[in-house]
């Protein structure tokens, strides 16, 4: 009997909202901005960080796809202390994050609280910037990116499925099914064509911010819109991590 089953359990009406992260619920790329902080602050090993400029011109070239930005957003993080990476997130969703985070999330998120339902966020973004995000907005579930901790320490070794594309859907279904949701009343607010096997999942999908090609599929398949740019703390002054926004800025 699954948690949802039991007696006395919450079952949420059966009803889920998902929430991706990246470029939607935040004016941003979590996963980009924490690498950004690890990098600044010269946390990384000496010659994890050394690679990272190279892997940054590659991928503006077009010669590493996504998926491999979202595998170097946590392999990076390769021989830290898993207790450190969870200090460094906080640090960095209060100085860089918090304010990105938009205002017709908030309202969205608020909503499903209010309405009783399962409110998850998922991306490919490392769990540990991930959890912070989450516990901030007070959802129910966070699902990012993790990587196998040994001795306490972080390894290159990601726990599979990679969060991004079949693999986001497969991770956000583990929750789904752990809780008794029904895909075909819960809702999705991404930005992503590489969400489209979550889009598929979901019987309310909502479109936030898209770009003109995704756009074009959205409306052709008969997806909802939604334009969620202004940020929650608006008039804010630039901040450095603007330059590493996200991967595709």
């Amino acid at each position: 009997m699954g948690p949802g089953r039991g007696l006395g359990m919450v079952t949420f009406g059966r009803t889920a909202a998902i929430f991706d992260v990246d470029d939607s619920l935040l004016d941003g790329n979590a996963g980009t901005i924490f690498t950004w902080y690890l990098y600044r602050e010269r946390l990384m090993r000496p010659e994890v960080r050394s690679r990272i400029p190279r892997i940054i011109y590659e991928y503006a070239r077009d010669r590493l796809s996504e998926q491999d930005m979202v595998e170097v957003g946590s392999r990076c993080q390769q021989g830290l202390y898993a207790d450190d990476l969870r200090a460094h997130a906080h640090i960095c969703f209060e100085r860089h994050l918090r304010k990105r985070i938009t205002s017709g999330a908030i309202r969205q998120i608020r909503k499903h609280l209010l309405s009783g339902h399962l409110v998850v966020i998922a991306s490919g973004s490392p769990q540990y910037i991930v959890d912070e995000v989450g516990r901030h907005l007070r959802v129910h579930a966070a699902v990012g990116t993790r990587t196998r901790i040994v001795d306490g320490k972080a390894t290159d070794q990601i726990v599979p499925p990679v969060v991004f594309k079949e693999g986001k859907r497969a991770a956000v279904e583990v929750v789904l099914d752990k809780w008794d949701i029904d895909p075909a009343r819960s809702f999705l607010y991404s930005d992503s064509s590489a969400d489209v096997p979550l889009f598929e999942l979901v019987g309310n999908p909502v479109v936030v911010n898209p770009k003109a090609p995704f756009r074009a599929v959205a409306e052709k398949r008969g997806w909802e819109l939604a334009e969620w740019k202004e940020r929650g703390r608006p008039g804010e002054e630039p901040d450095l991590a603007d330059e590493w926004g996200s991967w595709g800025g």
